[in-house]
């Protein structure tokens, strides 16, 4: 039973007076409106409509359903222009989860311009490396790079970092600066939690690919203790050349194997199968494009569908 229809025919047969009346406005038979009527009055248990010579008029219960069907026809219309709203405006709340390499740098300032830009927009940002569910933890995106987990959901790569391996001087000095990658069985690999590691990572030199073996001798979880194990001279690690240039540049860290190209890290969008790209997601995702465009070493790969057209 379409409720909100018959309440509609309804409104309309008072507005009207007579049945055949509200039939022609609706573009009904006016068989078919006596029978919603019929059917309005079967489901309340109570007549609604008193019929005279004067024409239709309402019933004391048809008044208070005409006073509410009024107050719910313009709520529901109400709600489907916010619904269509959300494909040309931004606006409402927005979550989304980004790693703390995206968070903390220019993504995350890219973000927090959106306040400014986008008043009724009601942006959630979780800064955080955890490998969220997007569905089941409540997001409407979320922004990784490398490792994005097993839930189910959407996932567009859109870039990749430009990776290195680093270590500190001090380190170096200790254990040796390896010219060739099979040399890397005698280093300290440092591991950052989130990250599945398969025991090697691929590198590139002269057009041949191979594998340096990985042996982990320390896991940390925050970025920055990360860094402080490899200040401090405990090991090496593959990092994005964009989080520690400056370090690279000050001599805090060193670049190994210069000579080799190691594989990129990939960056990925996730966001839920049952979401639709709304004008709030673009907006979002145009930022995060934003943020990345000023990554030195970083590849983006631009989707048309997720992006706004200029």
């Amino acid at each position: 039973m379409d409720r909100l229809g018959y309440l509609q025919s309804f409104l309309e047969v008072l507005d009207r007076g007579s049945l055949s009346a509200a039939a022609r406005v609706r573009g009904l038979t006016q068989p078919a409106i006596s029978q919603q009527m019929a059917a309005l009055e079967a489901d309340f248990g109570t007549v609604l409509l008193q019929r005279s010579a004067r024409g239709t008029s309402a019933t004391r219960a048809g008044s208070i359903v005409a006073r509410h069907a009024v107050d719910m026809l313009a709520a529901h219309g109400r709600m489907r222009a916010d619904v269509a709203a959300l494909a040309t405006k931004a606006g409402g709340e927005f979550r989304i989860s980004v790693s703390k390499i995206m968070g903390e740098n220019s993504v995350g300032q890219a973000l927090q311009k959106l306040h400014g830009a986008y008043p009724d927009l009601n942006l959630i940002v979780k800064v955080e490396d955890r490998l969220v569910d997007v569905a089941k933890d409540g997001y409407d995106l979320a922004l990784r790079t490398g490792d994005i987990g097993t839930a189910d959901a959407i996932v567009r790569k859109i870039g990749q970092f430009e990776t290195v391996l680093v270590a500190a001087p001090s380190y170096l000095d200790r254990f040796g600066r390896p010219n060739h990658h099979a040399d890397f069985a005698k280093h300290s690999f440092v591991q950052y939690a989130d990250h599945r590691i398969h025991g090697f990572h691929t590198v590139r030199k002269d057009g041949q690919d191979a594998e340096i073996e990985l042996v982990t001798k320390l896991i940390v979880d925050t970025p920055s203790h990360l860094m402080s194990a490899l200040v401090g001279g405990l090991g090496f690690a593959r990092l994005p050349r964009v989080l520690v240039a400056d370090d690279i540049e000050s001599g805090q860290l060193e670049v190994m194997l210069p000579d080799y190209v190691v594989e990129p890290k990939d960056i990925y969008l996730v966001y839920p199968h049952r979401h639709a790209v709304t004008q709030s997601m673009r907006v979002v995702i145009n930022a995060i494009y934003e943020g990345l465009s000023a990554y030195d070493g970083t590849r983006v790969i631009p989707h048309q569908d997720l992006r706004l057209v200029a």
